[in-house]
C-alpha cells in the first residue's frame, strides 16, 4: 500500500501541497463552518448519498428535537460525498479530489466501505491528522494505532471471533474456506484461521478446529470474479469421504462477488447439499439481477453488524421517510442495510467530537480523534463507544440466514451471535437449510451425506465384469483382420500423439525462452524504475532482495572503513546490499516530504542492532521497513533508535543461527548461510533526520524521566511544530530518535566478528591488497594464452593474443565470469592437449549449474526442466 500511495503523490503532484501541520497552513475553513465529507462506494452504497444527506440536515436543524446540541454554537455543518469505488487507488485520488476541489482540509471524514480503500486514505490522511470514521470496515490491520492513529470505526475488527462462536453453536468443526483474492479476504481468512484451527476447551466442550480444503479466488483485471479459478476451487472440495469433508463453506467475498461465486456453483451443479456461511461484506445484501439461478432452498447463513431496531433506529426512520415524502422520493419501508445505521452513526460520532471542541482546535487531529474516541451516546444502530484502539467497544452481529417468504427470497433474522459461544443464541427451528429444508429440529452435520449403496447397484456391477472378461476372451481366441486393422490404427494415432507431444515440447522450450526473456526485461525495468526514484548507482538488475557485496568492491571497505571508527578490531565475514524498490520508494517519499516540510532532510547514515528481530522482517517488508510495532522502550521513550557509532548498536546486535558440522543452516527467507559463533549482524542504515532537537537527560532525573515518556517529538516553541527527531548521548554515542515509519532504509547487513582476522572469511587483510586482487581477476577474464599453431604454442611462457569466452544471450554475446573464464579456458587447453577425453566441463551459478562444451561451443543448463542450451565462442582479441 505504501508503493500505492507513493505512486499516487508523483502521479498527482501532491509533495510541496501536503502538510503535517495543517493549521499553520492557509485558513480553509472559516470558525463558523466545518466540513465532513464522506468517502465510499456508491455503487454497493447507493443509499449512502441519500442518508448523508437527510442526517446533515438533521444535525444542521437544532430545534427537531433530534441531537440538538451538537454544534448549537452556530457552526454549520458542510459535506460533499465521493465514490472510492472500494479500491485503494480511486479512494485516494478522491480523497485528493475533495481536499483540492472542494473545500480543502476537512475537519473530519466519513469512510470508507472496505478495508483496501480504508487503508489507503488512512494513510494519506494521517499525514494531515485528519480524523476518519468508517462506518463497515473490519480488517484488524485499522486497530494499529502506530499506523493509523486517527482511524475509528463504528464496527469492530472482532466479526472473525464471531464467526467461530456461531459456527460452534451449531456444534460444528470442521469447514471449507473459499476467498477472495483481496486484502478483506486475506485479512479475515488469516485471522479466522488463528482462532478456529487446534484444540480448544471452552463452553461449548472440548473441540479441534479443521480446515477441509481452502482456495484463493482469483479477480480479473475489471474487479470481477474470474469464472476458472471459482470452478478450480469447486472442484478441488473434498465431498465425498466423511472423514476429510466439509459441507460447510466459509464464503470470505464482498457483495458484488460473493453472489458470482454463488452463481457459478449453483449452475455448475456443484453439491446442493452445501451449507454457506459468510459474513458481513455478502450476508444481508440482496442478491443482484436475474435471481432463476437460485436453489430452492438456499440456505445462506452468516453475520452482520448488529441490526439495531430500538425507538431511536425507529425515531430516526419516522424523520427520514417524511422527508423523502417532502422531496417527492418514494419512502422506505426500513433502512435498507446495516451498513445504512453505521453510517448515520459515523456522521454523528465525528459531529459530536468536533462539536465537543472549542472552534479553535477543530482542526487538531490528536484532539478530536481522543474527543471522538471517549464519546458514549445512543445511537441508530444501538449503543455507541469507543476501544482505546478506536474499534466499536462490545460489538454485537445479528446472525441472517436467506429464506424464500412467498415469492421473494429475504434474510431472515435468527439470532444473535458474540465472541463467546455462551452469549450466543440461534433459534435452529427459524432456519431453512441447504437441500434440507426449514423448521428442522436437528441442526445438519458438517459432512456432506454419503448415501448407502443398494443391492441393485452391486449386481449392476458384477454384470458388466462378466461381461468384460467374455469379451477380452473372446477377442484374445478371435485374432480377426479387423482386430489387425484396429492394432494398426492404434499405432498411427500413437504416433499421432507422439508428434503431437514433440510439437508441445517444443512450444514449452519456447515458452521457457520467453520466460527468461521476461525475466530480464523486468530486471531492465526496474533499474529504469529505479533510476527516476533516484536510487543508489551501486544497485545492479538483480531481483533478489539483499545482493552479497564482494570484497573486491569498493563498498565492502567502505562500510568496513565506518566500523573501525569505533570498532578497530573489526573484521566483516558477509556483507549484503539491500535492494528493496517498495521500502525505497516510502523512503524516497519522505525525504521530499521533510525537504518541502523544513527545507532539507539531513540525511546520515548511522548504525541499527535489531536484537532478536531477525533482520529480514525489515529487508523483506515491502511497506515499511523499520516497523514502529517493534519498537522498545528507550531513554527518550517508544521510538526506534539509531547510532553513530557501530560499538554502541553492536550491543544490540542479531545473532545469526550457527551452521554446525552435520548441517548448514539457510535462512528460510533468503539466501543467507549461518553464522559461526562469533559472528554478528546489524545495519548501516540511511537515516531521515529532517529538524531535530537534542535533548540532554543527564540534566536531571526529572528531566531523564520525562523524556522516556515520549511518544513524538517535543513542539519546537519557536514554529509551533513538532520537530522531526530527536537526539542525545548514550554510551559513548549519539543517537537519534524517529517515531514514525519511512524515516529509515536498511542500507547494508554486516555480518562481523572481532579479533584476529580468519582468512577463510574475511580474505583481505588491506583495501589495497583486495584492490589489487579486483584488477587481477579482471584481467583474468581476458586470459593471455598461446594461439593454437602458432611458435609460441610450444612454450608456457610466451604469450601473443588475449582469450575471452562468452556467450549469446537475446542476441548479445556476453562474458563469462572471471573465475568460469579462468575454469572454460583451462579445460579447452587440456582437451586440446589430450591431457583430458571429455569436452565438456561444470560451472556453478547461485541458480543453476551449466555444462559448457569446448568443442561443440554449446552451453547447456543441466538444472532447467528443458535443458536449455545456449551459443559460446572463444573470442581472441
Amino acid at each position: 500500500m505504501s508503493i500505492l500511495l507513493l505512486y499516487l503523490w508523483g502521479l498527482l503532484g501532491l509533495g510541496p501541497l501536503l502538510s503535517c501541520h495543517p493549521v499553520q497552513g492557509r485558513e480553509l475553513q472559516s470558525n463558523n463552518t466545518v466540513y465532513v465529507p464522506g468517502l465510499f462506494d456508491l455503487s454497493t452504497f447507493d443509499f449512502g448519498e441519500e442518508i448523508y444527506e437527510f442526517t446533515v440536515s438533521l444535525i444542521n436543524n437544532h430545534s427537531d428535537g433530534w441531537f440538538d446540541d451538537i454544534l448549537n454554537d452556530g457552526t454549520e455543518l458542510t459535506w460533499s460525498v465521493a465514490d472510492s469505488a472500494c479500491d485503494g487507488d480511486i479512494a485516494v485520488r478522491k480523497y485528493w479530489d475533495i481536499r483540492t476541489q472542494n473545500r480543502g482540509r476537512p475537519h473530519g471524514l466519513v469512510g470508507c466501505r472496505c478495508s483496501d480503500a480504508s487503508i489507503a486514505v488512512a494513510m494519506i490522511a494521517s499525514l494531515e491528522e485528519v480524523p476518519q470514521v468508517s462506518p463497515s470496515s473490519t480488517s484488524d490491520k485499522l486497530s494499529d494505532t502506530t499506523k493509523y492513529p486517527f482511524f475509528s470505526r463504528v464496527t469492530s475488527s472482532e466479526e472473525p471471533y464471531a464467526l467461530v462462536s456461531m459456527l460452534r453453536s451449531f456444534g460444528w468443526s470442521r469447514v471449507t474456506i473459499l476467498s477472495t483474492d483481496t486484502l478483506y479476504g486475506k485479512d479475515q481468512e488469516n485471522e479466522f484461521r488463528r482462532l478456529w484451527l487446534n484444540k480448544h476447551n471452552d463452553s461449548s466442550g472440548t473441540w479441534e478446529g479443521e480446515v477441509a480444503y481452502s482456495h484463493t479466488i482469483l479477480l480479473d483485471l475489471n474487479d470481477t470474479v474470474n469464472e476458472a479459478s471459482v470452478k478450480q476451487g469447486l472442484a478441488g472440495v473434498p465431498t465425498d469421504d466423511p472423514t476429510i469433508n466439509s459441507r460447510v463453506i466459509l464464503l470470505i467475498a464482498h457483495d458484488q462477488h460473493a453472489y458470482h461465486i454463488l452463481r457459478i456453483a449453483t449452475e455448475s451443479n456443484f453439491q446442493p447439499e452445501t451449507i454457506w456461511v459468510g459474513a458481513e461484506a455478502w450476508v444481508g445484501r440482496a442478491p443482484p439481477g436475474d435471481l432463476s439461478w437460485m436453489p430452492e432452498f438456499p440456505g445462506y447463513i452468516g453475520l452482520t453488524p448488529y441490526r439495531n431496531r430500538n425507538e431511536y433506529y425507529v425515531d430516526y426512520l419516522q424523520r427520514l421517510q417524511a422527508w423523502q415524502e417532502r422531496k417527492g422520493r418514494s419512502p422506505w419501508g426500513e433502512l435498507p442495510d446495516y451498513a445504512a445505521e453505521y453510517l448515520v452513526d459515523s456522521i454523528l460520532s465525528i459531529t459530536m467530537a468536533l462539536s465537543n471542541v472549542p472552534q479553535g482546535m477543530r482542526l487538531n487531529g490528536s484532539v478530536v480523534t481522543t474527543e471522538l474516541q471517549s464519546l458514549t451516546f445512543n445511537g441508530v444502530s444501538g449503543d455507541v463507544a469507543f476501544t482505546e484502539n478506536g474499534d466499536r467497544l462490545h460489538p454485537r452481529f445479528s446472525i441472517f440466514n436467506l429464506q424464500r417468504v412467498g415469492n421473494a427470497l429475504t434474510w431472515v433474522d435468527v439470532g444473535v451471535a458474540k465472541t463467546r459461544v455462551t452469549d450466543t443464541t440461534v433459534m435452529t427451528n427459524s432456519i431453512c437449510f441447504a437441500a434440507v429444508g426449514c423448521g428442522v429440529t436437528e441442526v445438519p452435520s458438517d459432512k456432506y451425506p454419503v448415501p448407502p449403496v443398494p443391492i441393485s447397484l452391486l449386481i449392476s456391477v458384477v454384470i458388466p465384469i462378466i461381461l468384460v472378461l467374455l469379451v477380452a476372451v473372446t477377442i484374445f481366441y478371435c485374432r480377426t483382420r479387423q482386430t489387425k486393422n484396429r492394432l494398426k490404427d492404434s499405432m498411427t494415432e500413437m504416433q499421432k500423439k507422439m508428434e503431437e507431444m514433440k510439437r508441445i515440447d517444443g512450444d514449452l522450450n519456447a515458452i521457457d525462452r520467453q520466460v527468461e526473456d521476461a525475466k530480464r526485461r523486468q530486471a531492465s525495468l526496474i533499474l529504469q524504475r529505479a533510476e527516476l526514484q533516484g536510487m543508489p548507482d551501486t544497485w545492479t538488475e538483480a531481483l533478489d532482495t539483499i545482493v552479497e557485496v564482494a570484497p573486491e568492491d569498493k563498498q565492502y571497505w567502505t562500510v568496513l572503513d565506518r566500523m573501525r571508527e569505533s570498532m578497530d578490531d573489526v573484521n566483516i565475514s558477509k556483507l549484503w546490499r539491500v535492494q528493496n524498490t517498495s521500502l525505497w520508494s516510502y523512503y524516497s517519499f519522505h525525504k521530499d516530504r521533510l525537504l518541502t516540510l523544513v527545507g532539507g532532510h539531513g540525511e546520515r547514515d548511522v548504525w541499527h542492532g535489531t536484537s532478536n528481530l531477525d533482520p529480514s522482517v525489515i529487508y523483506d517488508d515491502q511497506q515499511d521497513g523499520f516497523m514502529m510495532q517493534f519498537a522498545a522502550q528507550g531513554f527518550w521513550g517508544r521510538g526506534l533508535y539509531f547510532a553513530d557509532k557501530a560499538s554502541y548498536s553492536s550491543h544490540y546486535a542479531f545473532t545469526p543461527p550457527q551452521r554446525t558440522l552435520m548441517s548448514s543452516f539457510t535462512f528460510a527467507s533468503d539466501s543467507r548461510p549461518g553464522g559461526n559463533k562469533d559472528e554478528k549482524e546489524m545495519f548501516l542504515t540511511k537515516l531521515l533526520v529532517g529538524k531535530e532537537v537534542f535533548l540532554d537527560r543527564d540534566v536531571s532525573s526529572g528531566k531523564a524521566n520525562e523524556y522516556k515518556k515520549l511518544t513524538v517529538p517535543p513542539v519546537d516553541k519557536k514554529t509551533g511544530y513538532k520537530y522531526n527527531t530527536v537526539t542525545g548521548n548514550t554510551g559513548g554515542s549519539q543517537v537519534w530518535v524517529v517515531y514514525e515509519n519511512g524515516r529509515a532504509y536498511p542500507d547494508y547487513l554486516v555480518r562481523y566478528y572481532r579479533g584476529a582476522r580468519d582468512e577463510t572469511r574475511t580474505p583481505y587483510g588491506t583495501k589495497a591488497e583486495a584492490m589489487k586482487k579486483g584488477v587481477a581477476a579482471d584481467i583474468e577474464m581476458g586470459l593471455k594464452l598461446p594461439v593454437a599453431g602458432s611458435e609460441s604454442s610450444t612454450s608456457s611462457n610466451s604469450y601473443n593474443s588475449i582469450v575471452t569466452w562468452e556467450y549469446l544471450d537475446n542476441k548479445c554475446w556476453k562474458p563469462f565470469s572471471a573465475n568460469h573464464q579462468s575454469i572454460i579456458e583451462r579445460h579447452h587447453q587440456n582437451f586440446v592437449k589430450t591431457k583430458v577425453t571429455s569436452s565438456k566441463v561444470k560451472i556453478d551459478t547461485d541458480e543453476w549449474t551449466y555444462e559448457v562444451d569446448v568443442a561443440s561451443f554449446v552451453q547447456e543448463n543441466i538444472d532447467h526442466p528443458g535443458h536449455r542450451q545456449r551459443e559460446i565462442r572463444r573470442r581472441q582479441a
